[in-house]
């Protein structure tokens, strides 16, 4: 009877085990992708881009969104009435509390907490991101692009007369004598010449900042100027397109179409000056 005993409780425990085995681990396997709902790639046109959510303010939220199937919202009016939305509903959007959106009907009669996978907000942020791109490709594209050159009038033609025996009537260009003044002529302020580069070596955290300064004051980007910068931090070496480069970083306040933000922008320095500069985050160039 000793003997049964220890057998039998091996084989219940390998039985529960069994049974419950799975059970568990698909618990812990949605709870892991619980974790991960605040952060997704979404893909926009043919370029994706990383919304994070968790990185958010509530202001820098989308102000509307749709339902993404149905949806359930208590009404305003108290009670146990509720209204069913259905899928593509447009809802205001009036803040998020974790993975939890809170938002409104359009006509403010009912509004309530929405899982975030009850809504369209990723998509909604990727596509405001890509605006915001294309924005600034547009603004760099038209502040670089070439002056057509002025185009001087053609001549006017000879005028024909009836009578062959008169020669034709060539205009002649009125000469315009000089008329010279006392006025003195403005004068013209000489290019800020590039910054020099600040020793042979590698620069110093306090170094590197006085090279951004001095490359921002020079007029290297026209994204923002030095007033803008409200920090400045000295970086790491990195390798950028097979070159490696000392880096510093500037951060400065910019209107997006989530509103005024502040963009890190960043300093790639060689030879004792900036020789690019990049958004921190994308590294695309700033002009």
């Amino acid at each position: 009877m000793k003997y049964l005993k220890l057998l039998v409780v091996p084989l219940v425990l390998f039985f529960v085990g069994y049974v419950l085995g799975p059970i568990v681990g698909s618990i812990l396997v949605s709870e892991a992708e619980k974790e991960t709902t605040l952060v997704r790639d979404v893909k926009v046109r043919d370029m994706v881009f990383r919304v994070n959510l968790a990185e958010m303010r509530d202001s820098e939220l989308p102000k509307e969104v749709k339902t993404d199937g149905q949806v359930k919202l208590p009404a305003v009016s108290g009670g146990d009435a509720t209204s069913v939305l259905a899928s593509g509903r447009t809802v205001k959007l009036l803040n998020r509390n974790g993975k939890k959106l809170f938002i409104e009907t359009k006509d403010g009669l009912s509004k309530g907490e929405v899982d975030i996978d009850q809504t369209n907000i990723f998509d909604v942020i990727g596509r405001a991101m890509m605006e915001d791109l294309k924005a600034s490709l547009i603004k760099n594209g038209a502040n670089s692009a070439p002056q057509p050159a002025p185009v001087s009038p053609a001549p006017p033609p000879a005028v024909a007369t009836n009578n062959p025996s008169m020669p034709a009537v060539v205009p002649v260009k009125p000469v315009v004598a000089e008329v010279v003044d006392d006025v003195p002529k403005p004068v013209i302020p000489e290019p800020t010449p590039e910054p020099e580069p600040v020793g042979d070596g590698l620069l110093t955290p306090e170094q590197i900042i006085e090279v951004m300064k001095a490359s921002i004051k020079a007029g290297a980007v026209k994204e923002f100027k030095l007033e803008q910068v409200e920090a400045w931090k000295a970086g790491e070496e990195e390798d950028f397109g097979g070159e490696d480069f000392q880096t510093g970083l500037a951060a400065y306040k910019a209107e997006t179409i989530f509103g005024v933000k502040t963009v890190q922008a960043k300093a790639l320095i060689k030879g004792g000056k900036v020789t690019k500069w990049v958004y921190a985050k994308t590294g695309m160039e700033i002009r």
